[in-house]
């Protein structure tokens, strides 16, 4: 038997090049940085980001190209402007990963819980930091969701009365191509939150019923008083 046969499946040589390249795109702090940026899902012009990590335009567009090479961003043209934006969320779900690797590798503390950044923050396009996942808590606690797998929620059928109520348009959530409710692995708290479609569906629908806010410069979330009741309402969240 071939010792590649007896260890059964195995990723094909092809994927573990781009996976090497991937890996490579991001060994600079600067790219990483612009990233970091780009992980709340909004696309940006090469200018903020060169702003934002702290390099010089032309660099700053050196470091986008090899980015896009490995498509872990994309570009978002609208008219005679280019924008980037990170690729989906699942390489939001890879930087915070990395986030959390970092910190316990390196043996920093985590940020503590009452800042900002370590409360409530997007993760690609849903709620991350301690409000999404006492978010998600509360929705399992109150039996509307379900660990389905590893990794991934479903919904009981009080869960699909209870979205519906809230005014999510479930039929549209589940004929996404995306992945309709993925556990997403929380840096800050060490535990999951809702993504997906259905978490990326919550997250717009809580900013439309203006129950939360979020920093238009970088990833923080922050909650109304008229969301604190919501949520004290709907899912019994002391805030």
């Amino acid at each position: 038997m071939k010792i590649d046969e007896q260890f059964g499946h195995h990723r094909s040589m092809t994927a573990i090049q781009h996976m090497a390249k991937m890996a490579a795109a991001m060994a600079s702090p600067a790219r990483l940085k612009m990233l970091e940026f780009l992980a709340d899902g909004v696309a940006r012009s090469a200018t903020d980001l060169a702003i934002l990590a702290d390099v010089q335009a032309n660099t700053a567009t050196t470091h986008l190209q090899v980015l896009l090479k490995v498509d872990l961003i994309r570009v978002k043209k609208q008219g005679r402007y280019r924008f980037f934006q990170i690729r989906d969320e699942v390489v939001g779900d890879m930087l915070e990963v990395l986030g959390e690797q970092a910190t316990y590798l390196t043996h920093q503390q985590l940020p503590p819980p009452h800042t900002d950044i370590a409360f409530a923050r997007s993760c690609y396009d849903h709620v991350a930091g301690w409000l999404g996942v006492n978010i998600t808590r509360s929705l399992i606690e109150n039996h509307y969701l379900e660990e389905q797998t590893k990794g991934h929620y479903c919904l009981t059928t009080t869960g699909e009365t209870f979205f519906n109520d809230l005014g999510i348009d479930l039929n549209k959530v589940k004929n996404s191509r995306r992945q309709f409710a993925r556990a997403c692995c929380d840096w800050t708290e060490n535990k999951n939150h809702l993504g997906g479609a259905l978490g990326a569906a919550l997250m717009s629908r809580l900013s439309d019923k203006q129950w939360i806010s979020k920093n238009a410069d970088y990833r923080e979330i922050f909650i109304t008083a008229k969301g604190k009741q919501g949520l004290a309402d709907c899912l019994g969240l002391s805030l």
